[in-house]
């Protein structure tokens, strides 16, 4: 029993439509051109390198350690700004640059202030470091964080948040990582800006 296809000429002209570019690739595929071979070695040197790149860079999380210092900066038309210096780790084989971010920072989940990287931080490799972090805050929001974090004064535990998003960069890579720690502080730290 033979089977026997019938289409109208437009059915036709719409299957060859849909067809006609797999087509031309199957005969661009057929007519293979003889391949340069510097051109053949300089692409599997590229393949190579490109494997033993991305081997090499594997990323290690960076710890952050706690605050060293906490001071004050000039004020400026009512912002002041509040300077942690934070200790970080980093434990990579490569140094990481903190290009722009912005980040939103809490105390006892009070907000205090928001702070922007305008400079870039370099953190150095293999290297537990102190940094600053520089917050803009103003004198109502120090005030409410202050009232928050009365029982600093008993010596209860103070929790500092930050919150936000910072664009990383090593060696090539560049990678737009979320920031979201707390991590208790040292009261004396507090009482003694």
């Amino acid at each position: 029993m033979s089977f026997i296809l019938q289409m109208s000429i437009t059915e036709y002209l719409i299957i060859l439509k849909v067809l006609k570019p797999f087509h031309c690739s199957i005969n661009t595929l057929m007519r293979r051109k003889p391949v340069n071979p510097l051109m053949k070695y300089f692409s599997i040197l590229g393949i190579v390198g490109l494997l033993l790149l991305s081997s090499c860079i594997t990323f290690k999380e960076v710890k952050f350690e706690g605050v060293d210092n906490v001071s004050f900066g000039k004020v400026k038309q009512g912002i002041i700004p509040l300077i942690l210096d934070l200790k970080i780790d980093n434990p990579n084989s490569f140094s990481i640059k903190l290009k722009k971010g912005e980040v939103d920072v809490f105390i006892n989940n009070q907000f205090l202030g928001k702070s922007s990287l305008s400079d870039k931080i370099i953190i150095k490799k293999e290297k537990l470091g102190v940094y600053p972090l520089v917050i803009n805050t103003s004198f109502s929001a120090l005030t409410k964080a202050a009232l928050s974090s009365f029982g600093a004064l008993l010596g209860k535990e103070v929790v500092l948040k930050v919150d936000g998003k910072i664009i990383v960069k090593a060696h090539v890579i560049r990678k737009k990582i979320e920031v979201n720690f707390s991590e208790p502080i040292d009261p004396s730290l507090l009482l003694n800006m």
